[in-house]
């Protein structure tokens, strides 16, 4: 026991306030695009579900999937089975893993290796330790940028929203906004 509070306290000793405010940073902006991967995910499913028991993606269609239909197991089935769409086991399991290992892990990793002595990299003035603490931390927000990424193709490639539809709205709202509609 006195030899892990001895490696802790060297650890959290090892850590400058800098270091710590920045991990602050990158937490609050990866907890953000959690948030918006999260919806984006939901988006798809809702989506996929109109697409796949043959309803149209209406607003109150939409709704109601979100709201009640997404839920349960729609008609759509896969290998002999109805498949689960908003309750999927992908949707939850991906985002529980993310939280509570894959993140936490790196921002570990990134505090231990900041707590390392210093080791100049050869004619630069950066220390490998620093430059590996800064790519542990900020992994995690280069992870979620990418998952968006990925959500937004998968919505494109499998057609959930007709984005031609959508332009045409668009300039048609503006042009009757500005009076030339």
């Amino acid at each position: 026991m006195e030899l892990l509070n001895e490696i802790i306290t060297k650890i959290l000793l090892g850590i400058s306030h800098n270091h710590l405010v920045d991990m602050g940073v990158v937490v609050i902006l990866t907890t953000t695009l959690v948030f918006i991967d999260a919806s984006q995910r939901v988006v798809i499913e809702v989506l996929r579900y109109n697409l796949d028991n043959s309803r149209k993606n209406t607003v109150v269609n939409c709704l109601t999937t979100l709201l009640w239909y997404g839920w349960g197991r729609g008609n759509y089935t896969e290998h002999g089975e109805s498949k689960r769409y908003l309750m999927s086991e992908r949707l939850r399991g991906d985002l529980l893993i993310k939280l509570c290992i894959q993140y936490p892990a790196w921002m570990l990793l990134s505090i231990i290796f900041i707590s390392l002595p210093d080791i100049p990299i050869p004619t630069t003035e950066l220390f490998a330790d620093q430059v590996f603490a800064f790519v542990f931390m900020a992994i995690p927000f280069l992870s979620e940028c990418w998952s968006i990424l990925e959500n937004l193709r998968e919505i494109v490639e499998d057609d959930l929203i007709d984005f031609s539809k959508l332009y045409e709205m668009a300039v048609e709202l503006i042009r009757a906004w500005r009076g030339n509609g």
